[in-house]
């Protein structure tokens, strides 16, 4: 056998100055055939006014993570898909995935993008009980930094009913709830707290301020209660004194009134609508000037007022508008309109104004009500103007 392997044919070794010569003719050979292969541009690549918005889209060159709202591109897409494939990781391990990929948001301060990793990782089906109480928390710590207090607190309580005793949990529970003034809770939490960390000097501070503020909240709601009350009681005894004098009101039905928005004033917040003051009604009231076609306003025209003591007081100083000096309480009468309901005519009342009371105007001559506002003209007594409106009036 030996000689049989010893006369047989064997290569012999290559000198350096074939090798050398071998490996320049490969050379040339794969010279040759890339100047042989056909040149053709090349088509798949980035544009060179694009390229910037490419690479920021690619994985590997990002540098951030996309927003919550944007799709992704493929290649981020796909990256995910092999990341969280179902079929190579259990429930748990994706759930622990989901948490690691929000907690490096968090540490980005992308909290909403930590909240959807988290939210991700909860849906899952897995039964450790730790892993989940540590996402509902982070959950909470990101909702809390975006002042999300409420969605905080929700997730903190998820938290701690899967691990009761989660002190950094409990105690932005506590925090969350001084935000929304929730100090019942606020309180069970410092508890809560306290028998974990008994003696903790912060805890005992904010439960000493939850109780008085709790105090303080609790006398602020017994006072709007009360306002409320005596402004539902105030509202009952004007519905019933308006009821009382059986008004003519523009607009309502048969029938009494039923809600005060019905005499609310054209301009709400300007005018006082009508009020009571020691079982007096107080009206605002307005005057017209035919003549001048202008107005004047009383905003509190007590009901057993005249209307001469309010004209003496109006022309006490001559108006503007009255250029030639003439209006003064003792040269004028006063009138008001109304329209019968079936709008096809108008019946028009004088008053007398040194001894007639708004009162009387309004229950005995029945004088109308539009909008809350008494509205009577006002003429010089004899003039022209006063005889042309009277002409006019069937």
């Amino acid at each position: 056998m030996e000689n049989i392997l010893e006369s047989g044919d064997s290569k012999k070794p290559m000198t350096d100055e074939e090798r050398e010569k071998l490996a320049s003719r490969l050379d040339e050979d794969l010279d040759n055939f890339i100047d042989n292969l056909q040149k053709t541009p090349y088509k798949d690549g980035w544009k060179e006014e694009t390229w910037r918005e490419e690479m920021e889209k690619h994985p590997f060159f990002m540098t951030k993570p996309p927003e919550p709202e944007e799709q992704p591109s493929p290649l981020v897409e796909g990256l995910q898909n092999l990341r969280y494939d179902p079929d190579d990781n259990t429930p748990e391990e994706l759930a622990t995935k989901h948490k690691d990929d929000g907690n490096f948001n968090f540490k980005c301060r992308k909290y909403k993008l930590a909240i959807m990793s988290y939210q991700e990782g909860l849906k899952l089906d897995f039964q450790n009980n730790d892993l989940r109480a540590q996402m509902f928390n982070n959950t909470s710590a990101s909702h809390y930094f975006l002042k999300n207090f409420r969605s905080s607190l929700t997730a903190a309580e998820q938290a701690l009913k899967l691990k009761p005793d989660y002190e950094k949990t409990i105690l932005r529970a506590i925090n969350c709830c001084i935000q929304l003034k929730e100090f019942d809770k606020c309180l069970d939490f410092c508890d809560k707290y306290l028998e974990i960390v008994p003696e903790d000097s912060n805890i005992l501070k904010m439960k000493k301020e939850a109780i008085n503020s709790k105090k303080i909240m609790e006398m602020e709601k017994r006072k709007v209660t009360r306002i409320q009350k005596q402004k539902e009681a105030d509202q009952a005894r004007l519905l019933f004194e308006l009821n009382k004098r059986k008004l003519h009101i523009i607009g309502k039905n048969d029938g009494p009134i039923k809600e005060l928005a019905i005499l609310d004033p054209r301009v709400p917040g300007l005018v006082q609508p009508v009020h009571l003051v020691e079982n007096r009604l107080v009206w605002p009231v307005v005057f017209l000037y035919p003549e001048y076609k202008t107005s004047d306003m009383i905003q509190e025209f007590y009901e057993d007022s005249t209307f001469y003591s309010h004209l003496v007081e109006m022309f006490s100083e001559r108006p503007e508008w009255d250029v030639d000096g003439k209006y003064n309480a003792d040269v004028v009468n006063i009138y008001f309109e109304i329209v019968n309901k079936h709008k096809t005519g108008t019946k028009v009342t004088k008053i007398d104004a040194k001894t007639c009371t708004l009162f009387e105007a309004l229950t005995i001559l029945r004088c109308p009500i539009d909008n809350g506002t008494p509205v009577f003209l006002v003429f010089i007594a004899g003039s022209q103007f006063e005889k042309d409106f009277l002409e006019e009036v069937p």
